[in-house]
Order: C-alpha cells, then sequence, then structure tokens
C-alpha cells in the first residue's frame, strides 16, 4: 500500500469520525429547539408537526443544494464547503437561544396566526441551520474518490452510518444527562462547540487533501476543463426516477410508522419526559446498525441486490403489523405478560424493574429494532445499487434524500391530520402496512422468488392487516380492559383520551397515564385544588384554570356566586368529548353542570400559551396537578411560569400549583412574597397576605348557592374546608425567598431528574409519584 492510500486512508476515517461528532449535535439542536419552540406555538401534537416539518423542509433543501454544489464545485471543495457549513451551524447555534426564546417567544416579536403563518415563521427560522445540515451528506459523498463504485457506495452508507450513530447518540445523552447537567443552553454550546471541532478537523484534512493532490491550479488542462463541463450533465434515466419513488415512499413509511410507534409506546409507558428520547435513540441506532451490516453483508453477497432490496422492503412492513398483532394477543392471552395488561390498567406509573425493563427497552425494541434495521440495511444495498458514476454522486445522493424528507413530511401530516383524526391509529396502520403490497408486485414484475412465494407473501400480509382489531378494540388490549360498554376512547391529533368506567368510580386518562376520576365527591385532591382557593378569595370574579381532566377541578372551582367567568384551558381537544360521552352513559349531573355552565369558557389550546398571548387578569389561576416527570411539565413549573401567572393576577389575585418538589417550592416562593401550603400539597402564592379567617370562610359556605352547588355532587364542602385549614402553613411571609434551586426554562431540572427513579428501580419500590 502507497504512502498516500495509506494517508487517504486516515482522512477518510477521520471525516467519518468527525460526521459522528456532526450527527451528535444535530439531535442536540433538534431535541432543544424543539423544547424552544414550543413556547412560541404552544403545545400540541400540530405545533410540533409544524415544528419537525419545518426542521426537514431545511434539510431537504440542503440535501438538495449539497448534491448540486458536490457535483460542481471541482476536487476537494466540498470538503472545504463542509467546513463552512459547520462553522455557520455552530455559530447560529450559539445565538439560537437569543433568536427563539429570547426574541421570538420573550418579546412577540412575531405574531402567529393560521397554521401556515406559524409553519412560515418556523420555516425561515430554521432555515439557515437546517439547511446547513442538509448540505453535509451529499458534500462528503464526494469527499474522496474510490476506483470502484461499489467502494463509493459503501463509503456513503459509512458516513450515513456514523451520522445516524451519532445522532443516536446526541439523542440519549441529551435527554439522560446533559439536559439534567447542565440545561438547555450548556447543551447547545456544548453541541456548538462539536461543530468548531468538526470544522476544525475537516479544515486540516482539506489543507492536506489539497496539498498532496496532483492536479494544482497551474496544471488545469483544457481536458480538465471539459471534464469538469461534462460532470455538469445528470440522467434522468428511468430506473433513478423509479428509485426517487422508492425513497418518497420508504421517507413516508419510516414518519408514519414513528409516530405510531410513539403513540403506542408512550401510552404503555405512561406519558414520560423520556419517552420521545427512548424512541427515537432506538430509531437510530438501529437505523445506524443495519446500515453497517449492510455494507458488511454486501461485501460477501454474490446474489441479485434489487432483489434482496424488495424482500428486505416486504419483510420490513409484515414485520411491522405482525409484530404489532402479536403484542396485542400476547398482553393479554400469555400469563406470563399478565402483569403488563395490569399496568396497562393502573392508574399511576410504576417503576420496578420489570415494567421499566418491560416499557422502556423489551416492548419499543421488539415493536421497532428490526423494522428500523431494514431500513438502514436498505439504505445500503440501494446505494450499491444506484452509485454508478462518480460524477453524479452527489446531486444522487441529495436528490434522494431530499425525496426522502418529502415523503417524510408527507407521511407526518398524514398520520397526524388525517390518521389520528379520521381513522384513528389501528385503521393508520393497517392503510400504512398495505403499501408492502407494492413490494409483492414488483418482485412479481421482476419474476424474482417463486410464485407460489410471491402468492403467500400478499396473503400473510392481507391476512395480517385484516387481523389488527378496530381502534376501540386496539386500545382497550393496551389499555387493560375487556368490556366495551366500560370504555371510552376518544382519538385526535393532540393526544389519546380514555376513560375507563369502574363500579364506585371511573378513571380518566391521558395517554394511558391517570389523571383524574369520577363522581367528584371521590376525587379529594382535585376537590381541595378547585374549591379551597375559591372559597378563600373574597371576590373571585376571573378563575382560570390549566387541564380540564375530569372537570372536577373546574367543577369545584366554580362554588360561589360571586365568579362570573371560569376559564379552562386544555389542549387535549377530545378531552370535552370524553366527558360528554361519560356524562351520556352514566348520567352524571355534576358533570352536566360544569360542562354546560354559562360561566364556563373551554379554551382548547395550551394555557401557557395563552396567557402569554392575552394581557386578561384573573383572579384565581391554577394549573391541574401535573406529574412532575410528564413531557413538558417543565414548562408549568418553571420560574418563568411562576412569574407569568403573577403578571396575570389581580390585585389580591392568587396563584395556586402542586408543591411536588422542592425545586417548584423555592421557584414558587422566589417569585411570591406570600405562601401558604394546604393539605400537604397545594401551594397558594400570592403578592398580598390572605386572610384566612376561618370564621369568614365557613360564612361563605352557608350561601344557598353554595351549598346547593356542591350538594349536587355530594360534596360536603363544609367538611372539606374545616379539614384542610387545619393543614395550613404559612411557608412566607412577605420576602421573597433567595434561592438558586428552582426550575427555569433553560433548565426544567425537576422534569429530566431520574435520579430518584433510578433508585426506586433498585430498592424495587412499587411506585413513584
Amino acid at each position: 500500500m502507497s504512502i498516500n492510500s495509506t494517508s487517504k486512508k486516515y482522512r477518510s476515517f477521520l471525516l467519518l469520525l468527525i460526521f459522528f461528532f456532526s450527527g451528535f449535535a444535530a439531535l442536540i439542536y433538534q431535541v432543544i429547539w424543539q423544547r424552544w419552540l414550543v413556547f412560541y406555538t404552544g403545545i400540541s401534537s400540530v405545533s410540533i408537526s409544524l415544528i419537525v416539518s419545518a426542521f426537514m423542509a431545511g434539510l431537504g433543501l440542503g440535501y438538495l443544494a449539497g448534491g448540486q454544489l458536490a457535483d460542481r464545485v471541482g476536487k476537494n471543495r466540498p470538503i472545504l464547503l463542509f467546513v463552512l457549513a459547520e462553522l455557520g451551524i455552530g455559530v447560529f447555534a450559539l445565538v439560537s437561544k437569543s433568536i427563539i426564546y429570547d426574541w421570538l417567544y420573550q418579546s412577540n416579536a412575531l405574531e402567529g396566526g393560521s397554521n401556515f403563518q406559524i409553519y412560515l415563521i418556523l420555516f425561515l427560522i430554521l432555515l439557515f441551520p437546517t439547511f446547513l445540515m442538509g448540505l453535509s451528506l451529499p458534500l462528503l459523498s464526494k469527499a474522496f474518490e474510490e476506483k470502484k463504485s461499489e467502494n463509493q457506495a459503501n463509503y456513503i452508507s459509512l458516513l450515513y452510518f456514523t451520522n445516524t450513530l451519532g445522532a443516536a447518540a446526541g439523542t440519549l445523552i441529551t435527554a439522560f444527562v446533559l439536559i439534567r447537567a447542565i440545561g438547555f443552553e450548556n447543551a447547545v454550546r456544548l453541541g456548538a462547540s462539536f461543530n468548531f471541532l468538526c470544522a476544525a478537523t475537516a479544515g486540516v484534512i482539506y489543507y492536506f487533501e489539497t496539498r498532496s493532490s496532483s492536479l494544482t491550479s497551474t496544471e488545469i488542462t483544457s481536458e480538465t476543463l471539459n471534464l469538469e463541463k461534462k460532470q455538469t450533465i445528470f440522467s434522468w434515466n428511468r430506473n433513478f426516477i423509479y428509485w426517487i419513488i422508492q425513497y418518497t415512499i420508504s421517507g413516508f413509511m419510516a414518519i408514519c410508522f414513528e409516530i405510531l410507534w410513539f403513540r403506542m409506546i408512550e401510552t404503555m409507558m405512561k406519558s414520560l419526559a423520556l419517552t420521545f428520547s427512548i424512541i427515537l435513540t432506538i430509531y437510530l441506532a438501529m437505523m445506524a446498525i443495519g446500515t453497517y451490516t449492510g455494507v458488511r453483508f454486501a461485501k460477501k453477497f454474490k446474489g441479485n441486490r434489487l432483489k434482496l432490496f424488495l424482500n428486505a422492503q416486504y419483510t420490513l412492513y409484515i414485520y411491522t403489523i405482525g409484530s404489532i398483532l402479536f403484542l396485542q394477543w400476547a398482553v393479554s392471552d400469555i400469563q406470563a405478560l399478565s402483569f403488563l395488561f395490569d399496568y396497562f390498567k393502573s392508574y399511576e406509573a410504576l417503576f420496578t424493574p420489570k415494567i421499566v425493563l418491560s416499557t422502556m427497552l423489551f416492548i419499543p425494541l421488539f415493536l421497532m429494532a428490526v423494522p428500523t434495521f431494514i431500513m438502514g440495511f436498505s439504505f445500503t444495498i440501494s446505494q450499491l445499487i444506484i452509485q454508478d458514476k462518480f460524477d453524479e454522486v452527489g446531486r444522487k445522493v441529495g436528490w434522494l434524500q431530499f425525496m426522502n424528507i418529502v415523503g417524510s413530511t408527507i407521511g407526518a401530516w398524514f398520520v397526524t391530520l388525517i390518521g389520528f383524526n379520521y381513522l384513528g391509529t389501528a385503521l393508520t396502520i393497517k392503510s400504512i402496512g398495505l403499501i408492502g403490497l407494492i413490494y409483492v408486485v414488483v418482485l412479481h414484475r421482476h419474476r424474482f422468488n417463486s410464485l407460489f412465494s410471491r402468492i403467500i407473501m400478499a396473503f400473510s400480509l392481507l391476512l395480517a392487516v385484516f387481523l389488527l382489531p378496530t381502534n376501540e378494540k386496539f386500545w382497550m388490549k393496551l389499555s387493560g380492559m375487556t368490556e366495551k360498554q366500560n370504555f371510552i376512547l376518544e382519538e385526535d391529533e393532540t393526544a389519546l383520551s380514555f376513560i375507563k368506567i369502574g363500579g364506585d368510580e371511573s378513571l380518566v386518562f391521558i395517554n394511558g397515564l391517570g389523571q383524574s376520576m369520577f363522581p367528584f365527591s371521590k376525587d379529594k385532591t382535585h376537590i381541595t385544588l378547585g374549591a379551597i382557593p375559591a372559597l378563600l378569595h373574597p371576590n373571585p370574579l376571573d378563575i382560570g384554570i390549566i387541564g380540564l381532566g375530569s372537570a372536577c377541578t373546574l367543577f369545584n372551582a366554580g362554588g360561589r356566586a360571586e365568579t362570573k367567568n371560569l376559564d379552562c384551558f386544555e389542549v387535549i381537544v377530545n378531552q370535552p368529548a370524553a366527558v360528554y360521552e361519560y356524562i351520556k352513559r352514566t348520567k352524571d349531573s355534576a358533570a352536566y353542570r360544569i360542562m354546560k355552565d354559562k360561566r364556563v369558557n373551554l379554551i382548547l389550546q395550551d394555557g401557557r400559551y395563552f396567557l402569554h398571548r392575552n394581557p386578561k387578569l384573573y383572579d384565581i389561576i391554577e394549573a391541574d396537578a401535573l406529574r412532575p416527570k410528564s413531557s413538558y411539565s417543565g414548562n408549568l413549573y418553571s420560574i418563568e411560569y411562576f412569574q407569568l401567572l403573577k403578571s396575570r393576577l389581580k390585585k389580591g389575585g392568587m396563584a395556586i400549583t402542586w408543591g411536588a418538589t422542592g425545586r417548584i417550592r423555592e421557584g414558587f416562593a422566589k417569585v411570591f412574597p406570600y405562601i401558604y401550603e394546604i393539605d400537604s400539597f397545594m401551594i397558594i402564592g400570592s403578592s398580598q397576605e390572605i386572610n384566612f379567617d376561618e370564621e369568614l370562610i365557613l360564612k361563605r359556605v352557608e350561601n344557598s348557592f353554595t351549598k346547593n352547588y356542591y350538594s349536587q355532587a355530594n360534596i360536603n364542602i363544609k367538611e372539606v374546608l374545616v379539614r384542610v385549614l387545619k393543614t395550613k402553613k404559612v411557608i412566607q411571609n412577605g420576602v421573597t425567598m433567595q434561592t438558586k434551586r428552582f426550575n427555569s426554562d433553560m433548565w426544567p431540572k425537576d422534569e429530566f431528574d431520574f435520579g430518584r427513579v433510578w433508585a426506586k428501580i433498585l430498592g424495587e419500590n412499587d411506585s413513584y409519584l
């Protein structure tokens, strides 16, 4: 081996290594920028789809432009452009907090509007960094010229492998380590340092490649110029158009299954902050492993690569449908897995080793590992088939990845707006699964496999799709229910709502996690949250409640005749429909009264978003109890949120939160000078001292409106009031706390602090609050 070839090998390896860190940084940004942009858009599946679509659009345009540039700029220049791209990404990352959070959100610089207007704003904000990210793969695909087209395809696949593996590591480490240890802003700075490191290292490679090049600027001949001119001609043959279609279908399928897997696994996990990161890590890691396996396998494989590719694609679809079908059957019919059925039925999240390993590792791997492995494997095989001319490498990679992004964008909106809203999860899975028949048809057209095999393949896929149950039965299995008449299901793009009707009590669930219950008289926590502040306040005209649930908090907040407006903010759009269906089936008069109360104004959007955008003032504002480990809970427990509450209170107004952790309590105390604890869990804050004259407060419950109101729900409000007033503690009396121990928008420590959870797992405790 010559010195030049050895040097080239090391430089190639070094480029692969830095592309790992480029992928790592990209996922730091995706995870954190999405969190920051949600402050501007509000929390909802639609807003998150808008953010993801805007992110992907920039990547797609970058892929397209990168492919064109890579084939036109000449030898070694793609590496130089990669250096500039990494520098640009790093610079944007350093100012991203100022742009996205400070300018776009805090200063209300750009008003939203329709979904299209919001999308356009997000697209323009993210275009610069995502465009530069998209440039990278096509550019590096042309960094080195291999003598054999097969080696060039393998090099592209190795680039894809290292970048995807870096992305998987970035997702995992960001969620489990970086956010917890250093917060959002410092994590983004770390990502920027990776980009600068990549740029510096690639710059060194560019220097040595240019120096060692046998062709210098003074040696350019007419023959070379003719060659460069020739390289601009791109052959749009029929085979390449077929691959364009395939990559579009592949992108559509991949994002559809990813979103569907997320809904299923989130519901089985019971909606934790780490759910998305766990799913995305498995998705990316297995895709990376599949890509690398494809490179190794292809070196020994002597058969027809197209046949291999088509059979792999069919296997992806049949396994995806079959694994979901098997899981549906297994959790209810296999005795050894009965603990899962019981867990799905339960109200709280449990953190025993068996539950954690099953829901966070084994089930996600079972559902996702094989299909995502095949996705990566298929990428390698397809590149080996497609890449036959070095002059067209960049454009082929660029066009294929661009169309893959187009398919992904269409798929994201199909599942979000059509699948969840009109078809339901089960029928959406069936619809996507039927795409697998395309590969059976293509196998038949090429006469690959025997006729009998092709018939069996088509029949097996159709049978698996047919056997998948209806949407209601599908979710009954994954929520631990067996009796259809006791199960209420509402599903749309925002979430999955269940109500499980029981004899003495009926439980309300959002994405598998218990939220509240019926009848209202049974729900002591939400009685306290709703009724006590309303009875403490001397004149609660306007009350804001964040979260509907069963409407128990809302009902109990409405017990004063003085109250004229009850604004209830609910981000789960289908939740009112679930409550109305419960009322229809059970004739619950208290629930019916509050849902039909003329004072109630249901505002179906993110409560924090509404308060930030609207100057309306309230006498009482409270967020219904949200577990600190739930997704996006940090947005309702941060010091910035508490400051927002303070700015939206009238004189003498009260803010109420659940004091679930020390950080929440201290952050609350840093904002409000007067802090009171009620019933050991509810924290009331105000800028003015609250009058706890017990005689005066008890007198309020003797009001005829109040007595009749609570008696309709069989709530002995006087008994409740006497009990909880005895638990009152003055936490702070006129002076705000000076503390650094709190949650912030830039560092939601409680949401991502799973140290106590792991301790409970190791100690085999059965529950976690």
